[in-house]
């Protein structure tokens, strides 16, 4: 009896906590402790009866008990037993409310583990059983729903209530039952709004929000909107509501609750486009009116955003006609608060999405407001700059967003986010200016294409698969903004498309591309099948069904952007292939007849007994464009508007923009024909023409286009068919550019970057001038009288990769840093390669047609002949051999070399053969003249293969002649002179030259300076076009495996050994092989950075190469 009355005195005392309902409403999932007057002075008074006694309510299990005591004796079947007594029924219901109010007031009151406790003892069944008897009274209901909804604000009670499989509740489920009591009390405010609080603490599951539409759950929840007492039936859809009348505290704690739960509801476009088909939109719009509470407008608000996500024709619809674009517009400009000026914004935001609701949002004076928050930061409100972007698409709305400073926006964002998501929605945006010519000024002075041309490159390295992710999410917003699909549930078949609605509130993670459009102005041809119109969509009615694949709705207007076939055909016409160069001109844009409010009425039906093979690379095609929609077709039209400008050059013509565009052609599988028209028509420019000389443009449109030179990191992704086409299109840029050249304007434009021009402009220059000029007289005089040449040859000292006082190292990368792309991979060796790549073709085009081309046909047929002379040789006998002996040569190994004193003086034979060395040695006054006949000539630092041919010769062996000359020592070199040796300096063929150069035998020299240039000559035509059908091969450098290998490795060595012992015409040959135009590009540039770095003078190097345009321009 004490603690019966301390908690009857507990219970009187303890203050009362006043909740502000719809401020704890409109904060999402809560748990309220309201109870009516009613329920409060029933509970004091049966308190007051019990006082005598102890209190059982404190028990959790004998709550449990009276609840299912009083449920069963209520379902027990008729005669079992008898009928209990109203005492004995007067008592059941009695303990069934006073377990009721402890399990409200104490037992699921103190958090999550309170009500988990109550779950895993099975007190959701009773409550369950309660809303099924029909015969409950309202208290009974109220204090049970209020229970239940308290409950279902945890994860585990709500699975429990959507899968109730207990008695008879097994075949309706927890969520019908509350649908039921919802539809069976539609006049009594209290349980309706506990209904509705359930249910929306039910729909946070994206599980529940099926199985409540499923259950038609939606009508009686548009109910509780309606001011009316008694209202009979949910507010159509398209008629305005009335103007509100006065309503009670009640009333509007009810309609916050249900906007509440169709927040929740909100979840898919499936369940959103059933929504607005039922009504909802104005329901919700009616108490955005300032009369009503700040908290119900903003859940009111809350929902509507969540409704008007990814808005389709069916939503924009509703909006005209329900005029809540007149409480959006002063809500938005800060009438009602930051809070509900933010939702306010987002709202108007997601009506962006539809083309005809634009243009009303702009006179709002929205737009403003748009540009300052996407200033702040552009991807906190990344739904407000998707509505900047998509504003851009109208006329009177892209006025507005220039004066509202929009355009600093776009370029802002793309200059600080290059890789978000929303960059291609921003660049869109910037193809809506295409025909502004102040904006398209504007955006230039912005630095708009450098971003482009950064992007574009972005898009040349990226991976397929994610471009196509990207299209298909284009198309999705476009079909959506233009009105031709309702809803993305209707889009089906997409390639890389997502089921899944990532902008719902029940939402894990979030993605780029939301259910709003983030994208726009891109659509491929539609040929996925078609199912029903929007209308006759049953909304999800189960999670599988979220990720099933359905049809898609194609309107039967003409502004469908699919292909029409033409009348008298039965099928349709293949799409003709576009050929990357060569393009037609674009048709005359479709004018759109069908209105948005017909659009989607007039849906045909199309039924195809299977899905169309979807091909593995989709060609997405643009409604209003010819070519072949890819994600950087806004970047090239752009680019292209630029070009057709009268002088384009400060835009275009840069280093960086023109080697972006130059990757992009060579890097990308299939690169569209508007950058090569772009391209064609600058070169067609002369106010272009300087600007491509001065930035070195003409060298390396040469390099990457006409020789396909990769870069550092670069892959070959094209077909042999687009090659090709690349390489006529690079021809093509360098005659138009060599007809500009080669006229009084362009003579006079070269002349005086050559004169007046910076030491940059002048090595740029005269990389180019062999490519697109063919006058030697005015090369002459450019490169050679003018001294262009020779500065362009200064930057030579940073291929030796060693450290250098003049800085030519730095002075090579600053003139060729624009020129590497992407710039990530930029290194030294890159610019090395790079100029010598340049330079090499400079110097080769300029030897073109000259008299050192010819080494290229003699050599071969002169080392052909000395093999076949060779073949011969071993049948004659050796002059050498057959002399009489009267002298030796004792060398450092202490080997002995017989010869003849006389022949070798020279004091017999011919003039031409003698050696200068041996006449003063032994005929001078040296003590080797007047040693005896039997003494030896010691010859120090002298090998044996020195001196061995250089006797064979004085004594009148010979490599070639009539078969008296010819010995196998002379003659072996012609088949085994570069073999032997991993060094040229110690092959045999190179030390009878040194021997010969020592010795002083002009005619040997000669004849072995022929043979290695011959040898020389032969291995760079096996590199150049190798053919298997010869029956002689030249020798291969020592341990080398391929021809290019073998060249790599002797001309360098060739070259070093032409400057140590002045073998000038072999220094000259060894340039002349390496400059050869039929030579691959990399062997060239490989072997001049060799040659460079091996060579003993850099300056000799700079003179040799010097010499050989002089003698090829006289």
């Amino acid at each position: 009896a004490y603690s019966r009355a301390w908690l009857l005195f507990m219970e009187r005392t303890r203050p009362v906590k006043k909740l502000d309902f719809p401020a704890a409403l409109s904060k999402g999932c809560v748990k309220t402790n309201m109870a009516t007057q009613a329920e409060q002075e029933e509970t004091q008074a049966q308190s007051r009866t019990d006082a005598s006694s102890p209190s059982p309510e404190s028990s959790l299990s004998w709550c449990l008990i009276q609840l299912n005591k009083s449920i069963s004796r209520v379902d027990a079947a008729p005669g079992a037993e008898p009928k209990p007594s109203r005492e004995a029924d007067k008592r059941l219901r009695a303990g069934q409310w006073r377990a009721l109010v402890a399990i409200r007031t104490h037992h699921i009151k103190g958090g999550s583990s309170r009500i988990g406790r109550y779950q895993a003892q099975g007190g959701l069944p009773p409550l369950l059983a309660i809303l099924h008897r029909p015969e409950s009274s309202r208290k009974v209901l109220d204090l049970t729903l209020s229970i239940l909804a308290n409950c279902c604000t945890e994860k585990e009670t709500r699975a429990e209530v959507r899968d109730a499989q207990h008695g008879e509740v097994r075949r309706l489920g927890g969520v019908s039952l509350i649908v039921e009591v919802l539809k069976r009390h539609a006049s009594v405010e209290t349980v309706e709004n506990r209904a509705a609080r359930a249910l929306g603490n039910l729909a946070m599951d994206p599980e529940g929000s099926a199985q409540i539409h499923s259950a038609g759950g939606v009508p009686p929840l548009l109910l509780c909107l309606s001011l009316s007492s008694s209202p009979s039936s949910p507010p159509s859809p398209s008629i305005v509501p009335a103007p509100p009348p006065a309503a009670s505290s009640s009333t509007l704690e009810r309609a916050q609750s249900a906007a509440r739960a169709l927040f929740y509801l909100s979840d898919t476009p499936s369940n959103r486009l059933s929504l607005l088909s039922q009504g909802a939109l104005p329901a919700l719009a009616l108490f955005l009116a300032s009369e009503y509470p700040l908290g119900l407008r903003r859940t009111c608000l809350r929902a509507l955003h969540e409704l008007t996500r990814g808005c389709g024709a069916e939503c924009a619809r509703e909006v005209s006609v329900s005029g809540v674009l007149s409480h959006l517009g002063p809500l938005a400009s800060g009438d009602g608060g930051g809070v509900l000026e933010e939702l306010s914004l987002k709202t108007l935001a997601n009506l962006c999405s539809q083309g005809c609701l634009r243009p009303l949002v702009g006179s709002m004076g929205i737009i403003q407001k748009f540009t300052e928050e996407a200033k702040k930061d552009p991807l906190k409100s990344s739904v407000l700059f998707k509505a900047l972007c998509l504003c851009c698409k109208e006329a009177v709305n892209r006025a507005k967003v220039k004066e509202s400073g929009g355009l600093e926006v776009l370029i802002h964002f793309l200059s600080t986010y290059q890789n978000h998501p929303l960059t291609r929605l921003a660049i869109l945006a910037c193809v809506d200016f295409v025909y502004d010519e102040a904006a398209l000024e504007q955006l230039q002075e912005l630095g708009l294409v450098p971003l482009l041309v950064r992007r574009l490159v972005d898009l040349a390295q990226g991976d397929d698969f994610k471009m196509d992710a990207g299209l298909s999410a284009s198309l999705q917003s476009w079909l959506l903004s233009e009105g031709f699909i309702s809803s993305e549930v209707e889009l089906m078949k997409s390639p890389c498309s997502s089921d899944a609605d990532l902008g719902s509130p029940h939402s894990t993670w979030s993605s780029s591309y939301s259910s709003s459009p983030s994208s726009s102005s891109s659509s491929p041809p539609l040929s996925s099948d078609v199912s029903s119109s929007p209308a006759q969509q049953k909304p999800v009615s189960s999670p599988s069904a979220r990720s099933r694949t359905c049809r898609l709705s194609v309107s039967a207007s003409p502004a469908c952007p699919c292909p029409q076939s033409t009348p008298g055909t039965s099928t349709t016409q293949p799409k003709p292939s576009v050929s990357p160069c060569k393009v037609s001109s674009p048709p005359r844009k479709r004018a759109r007849t069908a209105s948005l409010s017909s659009s989607a009425s007039r849906l045909t039906l199309v039924s195809l007994d299977a899905p169309p093979a979807i091909p593995k690379t989709p060609v997405y095609q643009h409604p209003y464009h010819p070519e072949p929609w890819a994600p950087e077709s806004p970047i090239l039209l752009l680019l292209s508007r630029f070009s057709h400008g009268t002088d384009p050059s400060a835009a275009l013509v840069t280093a960086p923009v023109f080697s972006a565009l130059l990757y992009y052609l060579t890097q990308h599988r299939e690169p569209s024909g508007r950058c090569c028209r772009m391209l064609v028509r600058i070169s067609c420019n002369l106010n272009c023409l300087q600007p491509l000389v001065r930035t070195g443009a003409v060298a390396l449109i040469r390099h990457r286009l006409c020789l396909r030179e990769r870069g550092p990191g670069e892959t070959d992704r094209q077909s042999d068919r687009m090659k090709a086409k690349i390489r006529q299109l690079g021809h093509g840029l360098l005659n138009n550019l060599r007809v500009q050249s080669e006229t009084g304007f362009g003579s006079g434009v070269l002349t005086h970057i050559i004169l007046s021009g910076s030491e940059s402009d002048k090595l740029h220059c005269v990389l180019c001038l062999p490519l697109i000029i063919s006058n030697r007289v005015l090369l002459k005089k450019l490169l050679l009288d003018s001294g262009g040449l020779i500065s362009a040859l200064e930057p030579l000292v940073c291929l030796d990769g060693a450290e250098d006082e003049d800085g030519g190292a730095d002075k090579c990368k600053s003139f060729l840093s624009a020129w590497i792309c992407p710039r990530e991979q930029v290194c030294a060796s890159s610019y090395q390669s790079l100029y010598a790549s340049l330079l090499v073709g400079c110097l080769s085009s300029l030897l073109v047609g000259s008299k050192f081309m010819l080494d290229r046909r003699e050599g071969p047929g002169i080392l052909e002949k000395l093999q076949h002379l060779d073949s011969d040789s071993s049948s004659y006998p050796c002059p050498y051999q057959t002399s009489i002996h009267d002298l030796n040569f004792l060398l450092d190994d202490g080997s002995l070399l017989p010869a003849s004193r006389g022949v070798v003086s020279g004091e017999v034979g011919v003039a031409e053969v003698e050696s200068e060395y041996f006449r003063a040695l032994l005929r001078g006054r040296f003590d080797e003249a007047q040693r005896s006949s039997g003494d030896s000539v010691h010859i120090r630092d002298v090998s044996r293969g020195m001196l061995l041919p250089v006797l064979h010769y004085l004594h009148g062996c010979r490599m070639t002649g009539d078969g008296a000359g010819r010995c196998l020592v002379l003659s072996s070199l012609v088949s085994g002179g570069l073999m032997g040796h991993t060094v040229f300096q110690k092959t045999p063929l190179a030390e009878v030259m040194m021997g010969a150069s020592r010795f002083l035998v002009p005619g040997l020299q000669r004849t072995a300076e022929d043979l290695c240039v011959s040898v020389l000559s032969c291995l760079a035509s096996e590199v150049e076009a190798p053919c298997p059908s010869k029956p002689q091969k030249c020798h291969p450098a020592p341990n080398t495996v391929d021809e290019d290998g073998a060249l790599l490795s002797v001309l360098p060595q060739a070259y070093w050994f032409s400057q140590r012992f002045s073998y000038s015409r072999l220094g000259s040959s060894c340039l002349s092989i390496l400059l050869r135009p039929q030579l691959p590009p990399s062997v060239s540039s490989d072997c001049l950075l060799r040659l460079v770095r091996q060579a003993d003078s850099i300056e000799s190097l700079r003179q040799d190469l010097l010499s050989l345009a002089t003698t090829a321009l006289s």
